[in-house]
């Protein structure tokens, strides 16, 4: 099994999460009506209506990013050319080996960020041999960096090629930088319990016209059980006054984080070190956990959440005497 970050050690300090480090006002409510409703099973259509309402008509309430993933992977990447630009999650690469005609990574430009040039360039072409899929995280984890690529991605979509964009992180965005697009070939995929800073609720949903009905056939019956009903419910009534609020205080903490070389659009980065396995090691023994990126292909790199101002300090004060 990859680990994606978390420690059994309940007892540490978690960076190695990229999750909001703040809940909202509604969150003890949500498992009282949690608690209420266990016994019973719960349907997701029954409340789909109301969230496509909110956020839109072709949307697919599912169990999480993960489900959707494990759904793409097992039909639409299902015998066709699947391009990965690296670094990014493992996922990706996880899921498209259960039947992919090909898998293709893309190394990374200047040893981090992803090469959305050349992942472009070869999608145009292998899509001429066949079904291409091509899956682009933004915000990219592990770097944490937003790109505008719009353009490119719709004239992809034009020639035929399936996109499968990974929007987890968005809510961590500065809302200014942050473009929408709406094209038959481009699945956007997105999160919320990572936004609500309760991942262990598993709740997220895809968005596509073309493919809408494909992931409600093969979505699995009760996936979000009672608490992710729950959520879905005071999600639908909430009046976004949590994340504007939670995401300026995640905002103006990664300006802290500059000072130690991590620049990033999200709520989590990526720090340049001389062992990640070492600095985790020695980072655990502080009482603070990262994540190693060795699992990225990046032996020389931790990846950090932004938490409160107050565990924040706890880090800086450990990286100080880890790293210098």
């Amino acid at each position: 099994m990859e680990v994606h970050g978390g420690s059994k050690d309940e007892k540490l300090i978690d960076f190695s999460i990229s999750v909001n480090p703040y809940t909202p006002r509604w969150k003890d409510d949500l498992f009282k009506r949690c608690e209420k409703i266990a016994n019973r099973y719960l349907y997701t259509e029954w409340l789909e209506d109301e969230f496509r309402k909110k956020f839109g008509q072709n949307t697919v309430i599912l169990a999480g990013a993960t489900e959707a993933f494990q759904i793409a992977g097992l039909s639409v990447m299902n015998g066709a050319n699947v391009i990965i630009p690296s670094p990014s999650y493992g996922e990706y690469e996880r899921v498209a080996s259960y039947g992919a005609k090909n898998v293709m990574k893309i190394p990374p430009k200047g040893g981090i960020d992803i090469d959305t040039e050349m992942a472009f360039a070869l999608a145009d072409r292998k899509v001429k041999d066949g079904r291409t899929v091509l899956i682009l995280g933004n915000p990219n984890n592990p770097t944490g960096k937003y790109l505008n690529f719009k353009e490119e991605i719709t004239t992809l979509g034009n020639d035929g090629v399936t996109i499968i964009l990974d929007e987890a992180f968005v809510d961590f965005v500065d809302e200014k930088k942050i473009w929408h697009i709406d094209h038959p070939n481009v699945i956007t995929v997105r999160s919320f319990t990572k936004s609500y800073g309760m991942p262990g609720i598993r709740v997220g949903y895809v968005k596509n016209d073309e493919f809408k009905r494909h992931f409600e056939k093969y979505r699995s019956p009760w996936a979000i059980g009672s608490c992710g009903y729950a959520f879905v419910e005071f999600l639908i009534e909430d009046d976004g006054t949590f994340l504007k609020e939670s995401v300026g205080k995640i905002r103006s903490e990664a300006k802290r984080f500059e000072n130690f070389g991590l620049l990033t659009d999200a709520n989590f980065g990526s720090l340049k070190v001389k062992n990640a396995s070492e600095i985790q090691q020695k980072l655990d023994g502080s009482g603070i956990h990262v994540r190693s990126c060795e699992s990225f292909g990046l032996k020389d790199r931790i990846r950090l959440s932004i938490r409160t101002p107050e565990e924040n300090d706890h880090l800086f004060e450990a990286l100080e005497k880890v790293i210098g």
